[in-house]
């Protein structure tokens, strides 16, 4: 059962995005962060960069790629980590709207990347 849950929750330990916010009350939906650098220790600024998953979509949407992050998320993210800022990737699920919001607080800054239409 334990083995289950785990599973089912699609937990985000282990992932280079998982950290130093805690996005764990939010559904992980990329398969993995292949290429994205470790966040640092001590960041100067704490930003997530947020995709909006569409569940009709193959992999999330026509920006998605196989692993279910946008094409440029990783190379954006890592010229924040590069820079001295962690940079965590998660993705807005519009059934988790208000536990979305509550994680969001917890970050310095946030960007949103979209296609038109998406939202």
């Amino acid at each position: 059962k334990v083995a289950r849950d785990i599973l089912d929750k699609k937990d985000t330990l282990g992932f280079p995005s998982a950290g130093p916010i805690d996005i764990s009350p939010l559904k992980r939906i990329a398969k993995d962060d292949l290429g994205l650098m470790a966040q640092p220790a001590n960041p100067k600024y704490k930003i997530c960069l947020v995709q909006i998953y569409v569940s009709s979509a193959p992999f999330g949407g026509s920006d998605k790629s196989s692993n279910g992050h946008r094409y440029d998320s990783i190379p954006f993210a890592n010229g924040m980590i590069s820079a001295g800022m962690s940079c965590q990737l998660v993705h807005y699920v519009h059934q988790e709207h208000n536990k979305f919001f509550e994680v969001m607080r917890r970050f310095d800054a946030i960007i949103v990347r979209c296609n038109p239409g998406q939202i």
